[in-house]
């Protein structure tokens, strides 16, 4: 069920577990019975993956169960994350300078590209290394690799095909799992946005997706506080999204808070209008004449 099939390290100093996959053990909690290849994981005791990187919760690399001690920091951070989140395939040295060098020459560039690998390589020492073949550059690991980043888009999917499938429990539990593992976005201060942008802004739109789904089936099963708790963090978001609003209107109405519904209300207006110069869809102003004359009432 996971790509690489490692269990994460358990604590910020690089500890791990013997577990099941996070999902298959959710849905032991869960009371539902794990699929097949869930199962499987029974049987099976798990090592430590040879290199755990974290990068939605700071960036954090380990080898083995020891934390890597020099981490690069500029252009030649920026571009081990990228490897890192492009190692299931080659990256070209045109693609490469084209990122970190675009106002460069060829033959400058490739060279700012040469001194950068060099360092690069020399952060890395055993925990891995950097392939150049046809096609491009490459990271390499000794052994197995685990990445929350990648935990996180396999959960975010598979939450997906869950919900897809009419599965509404699995389908949260998958969602939950993703957003567990999503605490700060990828780009840090003063990273080079060119390179990484892209790659955040995918992530970024994922969890936002998670996020909806998610206090969407909690709505459904008037679990109103989980639809809030993730409604807000939705908003922090995308604070203009009146379907959520909305959302989090109907969830304070149905804990009878009318005025905490009011006030959504107006923060969705303050929001439109402070973004667009708009004011809210008929659809969104309906709903709180509604909820306003329970009140009144």
């Amino acid at each position: 069920m996971h790509n690489g099939g490692m269990t994460a390290p358990t604590d910020d100093r690089g500890g791990y577990a013997i577990a099941m996959p996070h999902a298959a053990a959710r849905f032991d909690r869960a009371g539902i019975e794990p699929d097949a290849p869930a199962l499987a994981w029974r049987g099976a005791l798990l090592q430590a993956p040879s290199l755990t990187v974290r990068m939605l919760d700071g960036f954090r690399v380990w080898q083995g169960g020891e934390t890597l001690p020099a981490l690069p920091h500029g252009r030649v951070r920026a571009l081990l994350k990228l490897l890192l989140l492009q190692r299931r395939r080659p990256i070209s040295r045109a693609r490469l300078a084209a990122l970190f060098w675009p106002g460069a020459d060829t033959d400058s560039a490739r060279n700012n590209l040469h001194v950068a690998l060099h360092r690069l390589r020399r952060a890395l020492g055993s925990a891995a290394r950097v392939h150049l073949g046809d096609e491009g550059y490459q990271l390499v690991t000794p052994g197995e690799a685990w990445l929350d980043t990648e935990q996180f888009v396999h959960h975010a999917e598979a939450g997906r095909r869950e919900e897809g499938a009419g599965h509404a429990t699995k389908a949260a539990l998958e969602y939950e799992a993703a957003l567990s593992l999503y605490h700060r976005d990828l780009l840090e201060e003063g990273e080079w946005e060119a390179a990484l942008a892209p790659e955040a802004q995918a992530l970024r739109d994922r969890l936002a997706h998670a996020l909806e789904r998610l206090s969407a089936l909690r709505e459904a099963d008037r679990d109103w506080h989980g639809c809030l708790q993730h409604g807000h963090r939705l908003l922090g978001i995308d604070g203009c999204n009146e379907a959520v609003h909305r959302r989090m209107m109907r969830c304070y109405a149905g804990l009878g808070q009318i005025r905490l519904a009011e006030r959504q209300y107006r923060q969705c207006v303050q929001q439109l209008r402070e973004q667009f110069g708009l004011g809210p869809s008929e659809e969104t102003t309906a709903l709180y004449r509604s909820i306003a004359a329970r009140l009144a009432a």
